[in-house]
């Protein structure tokens, strides 16, 4: 698959946008203090008669100017230049362009990887699909040969016992087989050679019942082999699907987030007129928008890294199994934020809902112990970070991969108490609570998934967890 040329482009171009928009930002205030000397100056030229007629325009205009000689006249005429006025809000949208073009590149690594990561699942299924070939084509030779064994012996079995039957139903008397066979040595003769026909078909009927065995062995090892292959072709296809969706989403917050670039550049340029109150509005809007595309694409890059990254080895937990329960990671917390749709901005889109949370917000003092839900392996254990090093999304964090395709998520951790790939027991310290990322206070976010899929963790949690209040403007999150 051939990847986007003009990707690292956009990110250029915003970059080259976003400095010259600060060099517009600094012409304002410098011609202002170019025209500061000029009206300061003013009094002192304002008795001094014109000396001729051509200069008469200035001489007239000048008093105008030096009417009001006071020193308010100075910062009286700050409010007048919408540069000035609208700094506030100009800062805010240059800060929102800074954070869009940090997620931009964190987007478009993210969006590589996938791509990367779809290419190499193609190429799993090829090989896969032409392992799948050469075991059927191995199976129909095996089984042909099974076949023809199985008749060989069915066939022989029947000769060795028709010689048999013969044999019994010739036998007689020692004296009456003697004199038939013309004496002693006609006798031993006969017996001897009936010997050898039952022994040499007696050692033909073994050994074609040890190649029957055999091949019925090769044949059932192979039919094993392709049904572990097929279905881990299955397993291949499915990722490819899942795969091909989070790269059509990226993509698309791709575009959404170019939108919010225009749309915040387009707002930057009209607060040069605006007043401070609509410059205040419009900075308002771009930030709302802006902070949902941007909680998007966090989530976005963690669904990236979370498929690439899936531990192997999945732990039973007996508890789980028996009683379907997880256990409360942190003990005595208070639920400031349920799961669900909310009305936060920052909360991605999810399910249909504009903004959705999909966990649930446990409150308790910085530095408060986080213990694993349930035996697991730990899948992820990291900061989510943008392009600069800075903390983001659910801050530092760590998924376990539990049996039956379920995870766990642990969000905004202060510290991380464990490393991918550990093996870890329910209850067991895994971090301890803080308020890294997009937290406005210490707590930890807890997150269910079922096949990548949030849940309602309160559906798991023992009967004794408090539901969640209503959440009130500045709780955590």
């Amino acid at each position: 698959m051939a990847l986007p040329p003009n990707r690292g482009l956009r990110v250029a171009v915003l970059a080259l946008s976003l400095a010259g928009l600060l060099g517009l930002l600094l012409v304002p205030a410098g011609a202002l203090a170019d025209t500061a000397p000029a009206t300061s100056a003013s009094p002192s030229a304002a008795p001094s008669p014109s000396p001729s007629p051509g200069s008469q325009t200035t001489a007239t205009a000048t008093p105008i100017t030096a009417a009001t000689p006071s020193p308010a006249a100075t910062p009286s005429a700050a409010p007048t230049s919408p540069a000035l006025r609208n700094r506030q809000a100009q800062s805010e949208l240059i800060g929102d362009l800074t954070a869009s073009e940090a997620h931009a590149l964190m987007l478009e690594h993210s969006l590589n990887q996938s791509e990367l990561g779809l290419m190499a699942l193609g190429q799993q299924i090829l090989d896969s699909e032409k392992e799948v070939s050469q075991l059927d084509t191995r199976i129909a030779g095996v089984t042909a040969q099974h076949e023809q064994v199985t008749a060989q012996l069915l066939a022989d079995r029947t000769q060795l016992a028709a010689i048999v039957r013969r044999l019994y139903k010739h036998q007689d008397s020692f004296f009456v087989s003697l004199v038939r066979a013309g004496g002693f040595g006609g006798l031993l003769e006969t017996i001897g050679y009936s010997d050898v026909i039952v022994d040499r078909e007696r050692d033909l009927v073994r050994a074609v019942q040890a190649d029957e065995v055999a091949l019925a062995h090769a044949q059932a090892t192979l039919e094993r082999s392709r049904a572990s292959k097929k279905d881990a072709l299955s397993q291949l296809v499915l990722f490819q699907s899942t795969l091909a969706q989070e790269i059509a989403n990226e993509q698309s917050l791709q575009t959404q987030l170019q939108g919010t670039i225009d749309e915040a550049l387009a707002a930057l340029d009209a607060m040069q007129t605006d007043t401070p109150e609509m410059a205040a509005k419009r900075a308002t809007l771009v930030r709302m928008k802006t902070d949902s595309v941007l909680s998007q694409i966090e989530q976005a890059v963690f669904a990236q890294q979370n498929f690439q990254v899936t531990a192997k080895l999945i732990a039973q937990d007996p508890v789980l199994t028996a009683t379907g329960k997880l256990l409360m990671p942190i003990p005595h917390a208070t639920i400031t934020q349920g799961f669900g749709p909310t009305s936060f901005t920052f909360e991605a889109a999810y399910a249909g809902f504009a903004h959705f949370h999909t966990g649930i917000d446990l409150a308790v003092p910085l530095g408060t112990p986080v213990f694993a839900a349930a035996d697991g392996v730990v899948a992820l254990a990291r900061p989510m970070t943008d392009s600069s090093g800075n903390l983001v999304g659910y801050g530092n964090y760590v998924v376990i991969q539990h049996d039956t395709g379920l995870k766990t998520l642990y969000g905004h951790l202060l510290a991380i108490g464990v490393k991918e790939g550990d093996v870890v027991k329910r209850g067991q310290l895994i971090g301890l609570v803080g308020s890294t990322g997009n937290s406005t206070g210490p707590h930890t976010h807890f997150e269910v998934r079922i096949d990548n899929s949030p849940v309602n963790p309160m559906q798991m949690l023992p009967d004794q967890a408090t539901p969640p209040a209503a959440p009130a403007p500045g709780t955590n999150h």
